[in-house]
């Protein structure tokens, strides 16, 4: 009875975290894998055709994805119209490291930080 039990326990245990958002972060959903100042590395995966979708983004400048400086997809910056956005400098500090790490994210689920990076 009592190693009936602690299999119970342990079987329960196993499905509480399998249903944890760590266990499904990024799961159908973009979850942030990473950070560069104000900039965000966020990382989907969709296991339907499993496929790995990276964006990055500032952080403060709207609600969703759409309204925020942003990366296109061929690493260009994305200013939008309605954003008066003058610290241009803050944009290109960490953009280097920024593209650099979409080109990781986008190479596999694991994402890895390459290097420490310094800002001269």
């Amino acid at each position: 009875m009592r190693i009936i039990l602690s299999r119970i326990f342990l079987y329960t245990c196993i499905f509480q975290a399998l249903e944890s958002p760590l266990v499904q972060a990024g799961l159908n959903h973009f979850t942030e894998i990473d950070s560069f100042g104000r900039w965000t590395i966020e990382q989907k995966f969709n296991p339907e055709d499993n496929k790995i979708e990276c964006r990055a983004s500032m952080k403060g400048y709207g609600t969703w994805f759409g309204e925020r400086i942003r990366l296109d997809k061929n690493g260009e910056v994305i200013i939008p119209k309605d954003l008066l956005y003058e610290k241009k400098d803050e944009i290109s500090l960490y953009l280097n490291e920024v593209r650099n790490s979409l080109s990781n994210c986008a190479s596999g689920l694991l994402y890895i930080r390459k290097k420490e990076f310094q800002i001269n």
